[in-house]
């Protein structure tokens, strides 16, 4: 019998789970940041070295969003701006101190994460549970 509620259940669990993750973060972590600017410094941290309009594009939101944003963080030293050494039209994103210190704060909460994912899974269900995260993902691409 096939539940039609259960991809609405997942859904729900999947945003449920990010916002109590993002929750439990912001406590751990305990930086006054916005929620663009938390999603912009964790981009950062995964893409060094982008420029504003690669992380526009990563974010899905316009060059003027993300501008606004790039001030902000620039003026509490989370990030600075860097020309490209060959070409000077290229301007990259940079952690500044605040942002590595940001960096190893959100670090140390994964870890601190990662800890109890062990405490409470197995290896094994962690992989098919990774595997299952990771064909969803597909799925919300396709859309």
């Amino acid at each position: 019998m096939k539940n039609e509620n259960l991809p609405e259940e997942i859904n729900q669990t999947l945003e449920e789970l990010w916002l109590l993750i993002e929750a439990k973060e912001r406590s751990y972590t305990n930086f006054q940041l916005n929620n663009q600017q938390y999603s912009l410094l964790t981009l950062i941290i995964r893409y060094p070295s982008s420029t504003p309009t690669e992380l526009a594009e990563k974010m899905n939101i316009t060059k003027s969003a993300i501008s606004q944003q790039l001030v902000k963080l620039e003026v509490e030293n989370y990030i600075y701006r860097k020309q490209h050494s060959e070409d000077k039209r290229i301007i990259s994103v940079e952690l500044g101190e605040k942002g590595l210190l940001y960096k190893k704060e959100t670090e140390r909460f994964m870890q601190q994460v990662s800890e109890n994912y062990y405490a409470i899974l197995s290896p094994e269900e962690l992989t098919n549970f990774l595997s299952a995260l990771q064909k969803l993902t597909k799925v919300f691409d396709k859309l």
